[in-house]
């Protein structure tokens, strides 16, 4: 005998409505019994803080962006210790940082006298996490547990004065089992 979650209706073998309907309120079984399960899984994600598998929406925006963060990543094409069950779609991210005149002057001195550039070090580190964060998102945006294959390249476009560094992230988007 079922019992509706959403009206406490119990059936009875002389309803007519069918099997999968409450006779009742009309509610689709499973969809009342989806709704829950989301809602308690919700509610675990709220205590243990692991958001896995919520849908982006039910995510409070101030956890999304440590949701999106963690979200597990690798040059290789696999998460080791995961298995993928799907490929989404590919993924690509890109960022552009202007190197500023003193940094500029910096970098040539160092690369007159020889040694590290650590303001080129910092825009270089900086523009590879932002690629990495954006790549992230992406990937999550269109419903993705992770992302393998990544690849990161780099680029430096200079003249008149200015220089740009470009940095591009790109992966594949996965769901994982």
């Amino acid at each position: 005998m079922t019992t509706c979650a959403k009206c406490h209706y119990a059936r009875r073998p002389t309803d007519t409505a069918p099997d999968y309907e409450c006779p009742n309120c009309g509610a689709i079984y499973a969809k009342v019994n989806a709704a829950i399960d989301l809602k308690e899984r919700v509610a675990m994600a709220r205590r243990s803080g692991d958001w896995t598998g919520i849908p982006r929406e039910f995510i409070p925006r101030e956890q999304l962006v440590q949701v999106i963060a963690r979200m597990p990543v690798s040059t290789t094409p696999e998460i080791p210790g995961r298995t993928i069950a799907a490929s989404v779609d590919v993924v690509s991210a890109e960022c552009a940082y202007g190197m500023n005149i003193l940094r500029d002057f910096f970098a040539s001195v160092t690369d007159a006298t020889g040694g590290r550039s650590g303001s080129t070090q910092g825009v270089l580190r900086d523009a590879r996490r932002t690629a990495m964060l954006e790549l992230r998102a992406e990937a999550f945006a269109l419903g993705a547990d992770a992302v393998v294959g990544v690849d990161l390249d780099y680029s430096e476009f200079s003249g008149g004065g200015k220089s740009m560094l470009f940095v591009v992230a790109s992966g594949t988007a996965v769901k994982l089992a």
